[in-house]
């Protein structure tokens, strides 16, 4: 499972993820759409950490791949200073007002969160808990990447290296597989798309669909549990799309997980099994293909379709 919770990332005064929280089930096929400068690209680089969030935190299959949050968690504030001296100071209303432990504590860490107080210097006590919760949960980023494939729109190729060189680099370098393994796994993926005669050949020989079909299954040559995709036929020629995204349909057919940023409304409308529309920085509607494009509840939701959909 792909785990993001309350997320934010900030690019110096622009904010361009604002508290953003949405669990991926093993066997999903999630299609993100919204406009432009939504924040869409951004929250599926965070997920498997090409760009690193500014609050909150990603956990996959119950690994947490960021530092901690403190503001997820309400042990690791409680144990602040800042808490215990708003908890003495408002000691009081336990008495006075009939307030119980509880209801204090949950209000004093409301108010922290609120007002983001943790930011001072806290004691051992508190630095402690997170070097406690980070030990018992966190995972290598690098080693929780080799189960998440990423397609971008641009294919990212080695131009220098043959299509089957290409394929090979990543599971030989991390020392997955053996060369003679690594070229067998890989003449058999481009069997699989039809491009095995393309093996020795050089990506600029290629064509966009080609290239993009070539990415794909460089990805999935490392045996991934997610794959992500990045709007990955948005730098296609019209006429190359269709190739793309029949992969992409086999691959949902075979049950793969997937993450998919697109700007194909019929291909997420046939493909997924849920729909994310973003909507400034944020999530605006969260449901299956038949509610979000059938049925919209959000304003902006129903705005959109009415722009995009023929």
């Amino acid at each position: 499972m792909i785990d993001v919770r309350n997320l934010y990332k900030n690019f110096g005064d622009v904010k361009v993820l604002k508290a953003v929280s949405v669990s991926i089930e093993k066997g999903e096929k999630v299609a993100i759409i919204g406009p432009s400068g939504s924040g869409k690209s951004t929250l599926l680089r965070c997920m498997n950490l090409l760009e690193e969030p500014t609050y909150g935190e990603v956990w996959i299959n119950d690994k947490l791949i960021t530092p901690v949050d403190p503001y997820l968690h309400p042990e690791i504030i409680q144990s602040s200073r800042t808490f215990k001296k708003m908890f003495e100071t408002r000691a009081n209303a336990l008495n006075e007002g009939g307030m119980s432990e509880e209801k204090l504590s949950a209000q004093i860490v409301a108010e922290i969160k609120k007002d983001d107080l943790l930011r001072r210097f806290e004691g051992a006590e508190y630095r402690k808990k997170i070097r406690e919760l980070h030990a018992a949960y966190s995972e290598n980023v690098d080693k929780v990447r080799r189960g998440i494939g990423m397609v971008f729109q641009h294919f990212n190729l080695f131009n220098n290296k043959t299509v089957i060189e290409n394929l090979m680099l990543a599971p030989t370098l991390l020392k997955l597989e053996s060369k003679e393994e690594a070229r067998e796994h890989a003449m058999r993926m481009l069997r699989r798309i039809g491009l095995e005669d393309k093996a020795d050949v050089y990506p600029s020989t290629l064509s966009g669909g080609q290239k993009q079909r070539i990415a794909i299954v460089r990805a999935l040559c490392m045996n991934p549990e997610y794959m992500l995709f990045d709007e990955p036929t948005s730098a296609l020629d019209p006429e190359m799309v269709g190739e793309v995204l029949q992969l992409m349909k086999e691959l949902a057919d075979d049950g793969m997980t997937m993450v998919i940023v697109t700007h194909e409304m019929g291909f997420a409308r046939e493909v997924a099994t849920r729909v994310l529309f973003m909507d400034d920085g944020k999530i605006a509607e969260d449901g299956t293909p038949e509610e979000v494009f059938g049925a919209p509840k959000n304003a902006r939701l129903k705005e959109f379709l009415s722009k995009v959909l023929p």
